[in-house]
């Protein structure tokens, strides 16, 4: 009976133990809310995660003592709905807070140190980057299939003259879709009801998250979105659709004419020799010259 009982505190001693190890993982859009991948590594009370890029929204969860991930244990911003976090600069994350991101217009981080440090109660985060790249203002389009709703792997518009975006989809949609801005769910943009083809709409704010739009009549075949970006003064967009053949939308692009843009987005008269974004129609492709 007394080894029993030596035997039974020597497994309760070890499972304290292991309890009290904790484990952090960083879901985001970055890898596809995964909790199982990206889990920080420990010492002396602070978690650390190395990685080769950061974009898009994120959080932190904390696994339970048994090592399951629990999303009820979720750490995030004390903004409503996304909180920006500036890279050097600690954070005090707050339990089942917020998405959080990285402040700017959809900045990309590279050579990434994410630093936890848990307190009673509390969470610092801090995050460090090599190097901080600026892409501007990026939409995207995100929908049901054929679309799908992943940022910032979903598709992206094509910046044209001016604020002007365009996106063409070779397909049919019939389902619901939105407009979002840099990556965040918290610059959605709809607008009430269904929509018409060459018909112009106007969004004046980001709508609700939950807020879609889909076609009025459908299929839409081979739809093609223009989107303008007129700042306070709202969001005008329009979709038109051809229904014509892949051959026919890569015959217009062909016959389009050929502007080029610096890598900062400006358009370039008369490019020299460099690299430059070379846009025809709705195709936009980096050519060296």
């Amino acid at each position: 009976m007394k080894k029993i009982f030596t035997l039974l505190a020597a497994a309760l001693s070890a499972a304290a133990t292991v309890s009290a190890a904790d484990v952090w993982s960083m879901p985001g859009s970055y890898n596809g809310w995964s909790l199982e991948n990206n889990i920080l590594t420990e010492a002396d009370g602070k978690f650390t995660l190395h990685l080769d890029k950061l974009e898009g929204e994120f959080k932190f969860v904390k696994y339970d003592f048994d090592g399951t991930h629990n999303w009820d244990n979720e750490w995030g911003g004390n903004g409503s709905p996304i909180s920006p976090i500036t890279p050097g600069t600690p954070y005090s994350a707050v339990l089942k807070g917020s998405n959080l991101s990285i402040a700017g217009k959809s900045p990309i981080l590279e050579d990434v140190t994410v630093t936890l440090t848990p307190g009673d109660n509390s969470l610092s985060v801090l995050i460090q980057a090599a190097r901080v790249i600026e892409q501007g203002d990026l939409w995207y389009l995100v929908g049901d299939a054929p679309l799908n709703w992943d940022m910032p792997t979903t598709n992206v518009f094509t910046k044209g003259e001016g604020n002007v975006y365009t996106f063409s989809l070779t397909g049919e949609v019939t389902k619901t879709f939105k407009f979002v801005k840099n990556g965040s769910w918290a610059n959605s943009y709809t607008t009430e009801g269904t929509i018409e083809l060459n018909k112009d709409y106007t969004v004046a704010a980001p709508k609700d998250p939950a807020d879609n739009m889909s076609p009025a009549e459908g299929p839409w075949v081979n739809p093609v979105f223009t989107l303008v970006d007129n700042g306070d003064a709202g969001i005008t967009f329009k979709v038109t659709a051809s229904g014509a053949g892949v051959e026919a939308v890569e015959a217009d692009d062909a016959n389009a004419p050929v502007l080029y843009y610096n890598l900062q987005g400006q358009r370039v008269a008369n490019p020299e020799k460099g690299l430059y974004i070379r846009v025809q129609g709705d195709k936009a492709t980096k050519v060296a010259l």
